[in-house]
Parts: structure tokens; C-alpha cells; sequence
């Protein structure tokens, strides 16, 4: 499918997915948390200690700082790309997203019930698709070069994800600390 929008624009669309999608993040892990860590505890032990320790406790706000941040660092790197024409580095980040989403939809898999992530997962990773092809056809892209570029997302996805999460644990400390009062 080739929409009827320049690159540019499919381009800048990415940022905007992405919000879109942790919007249902945002929105609705903290109540499914709430209501769902018994069962996740009893089902994923493991997962449950390592993934979820801080952020079970983490307020709303705080949590929304880490999105926040890494919106900045997406939008930053969406301006590079779309600027200096880097197709195949906005590619392989586009790359990076959508094997972040195949993680969501694992997770849905895995629990095999709704988590706050799945229905932004679908519908962002149809973007992706069409994002991606469109892209190909009109700036046909080296695959290799991509890949390699979806390597380097996945990384930087991975330490920044770790920075906007430890970030959000002292800012929730600090709100805890100044606001008490907060729900």
C-alpha cells in the first residue's frame, strides 16, 4: 500500500505513533497492574521481581516522565533522519519500534488476556509496515544497513529505556518525598 503522503511526513508520523501507543501505556498499566499482579506474580514469578519491582510501585506521573523522555530522543532522532535524508537510520529505529511492539504482542501471547500495551501493539505495527514499504519503494533501502541500524536501535531502545526508568524512580521518590498527598 502506497498512501498518499510525502516521506517526510510517514517519517514524522513515528514520534506520534509512539505516543499513541504509550498513551494506552500510560493510560491504563497503572489500574491493570493493580488488579492483575496477583495472578502475573503467581504466573511469572520471575518476570514479575526482575520487570515489574519498581515500577508496581511507581506512581502514574513518574512513569509518564520516562515516556516523556523518551519521546524527546525519538523526536530528536527523527529530526536527524528526516533532515540529512538518513532513510536507512530511520529505517532500522522504525525497526527497532516494531520488534518492541512484537515484544507487547509476546506479552499478550504469553498472558493470553489484555495488557495495556496490545491494542496501540496492533495498530502501531500496521504503520510500521506500511511505513517501512512505502519508504522502500520510493528510497529503496540497503537491508543490510538497516539491520544493522535496527542492532544499534535495539541497544539504544534497551540502555535509554534503563536511563527513563531510573529516572522515573527518583523522580517518583522526589514527588513522594514533596507531593505525599498524591494518588
Amino acid at each position: 500500500m502506497i498512501l498518499p503522503v510525502k516521506i517526510e511526513t510517514l517519517m514524522w508520523l513515528l514520534p506520534i505513533v509512539f505516543m499513541f501507543h504509550d498513551f494506552e501505556e500510560i493510560i491504563m498499566f497503572k489500574p491493570w497492574l493493580t488488579s492483575n499482579l496477583p495472578n502475573l506474580e503467581k504466573r511469572f514469578p520471575k518476570w514479575v521481581s526482575r520487570a515489574l519491582a519498581d515500577q508496581s510501585k511507581m506512581f502514574t506521573s513518574a512513569f509518564a516522565l520516562a515516556v516523556a523522555e523518551e519521546f524527546i530522543v525519538l523526536s530528536a532522532l527523527t529530526l536527524l533522519a528526516v533532515e540529512l535524508e538518513l532513510y536507512s537510520f530511520w529505517a532500522g529505529m522504525m525497526l527497532g519500534f516494531f520488534i518492541h511492539l512484537l515484544v507487547h504482542i509476546g506479552q499478550f501471547a504469553a498472558y493470553r488476556r489484555y495488557v495495556p500495551v496490545i491494542l496501540t501493539s496492533l495498530l502501531s505495527g500496521l504503520y510500521c509496515l506500511i511505513a517501512l514499504h512505502d519508504l522502500n519503494f520510493h528510497h529503496p533501502l540497503d537491508w543490510r544497513l538497516v539491520a544493522i541500524w535496527a542492532l544499534v536501535s535495539l541497544l539504544i531502545i534497551g540502555a535509554n529505556l534503563a536511563l527513563a526508568l531510573r529516572l522515573a524512580v527518583k523522580f517518583d521518590v522526589w514527588l513522594g518525598k514533596n507531593f505525599p498527598e498524591r494518588n
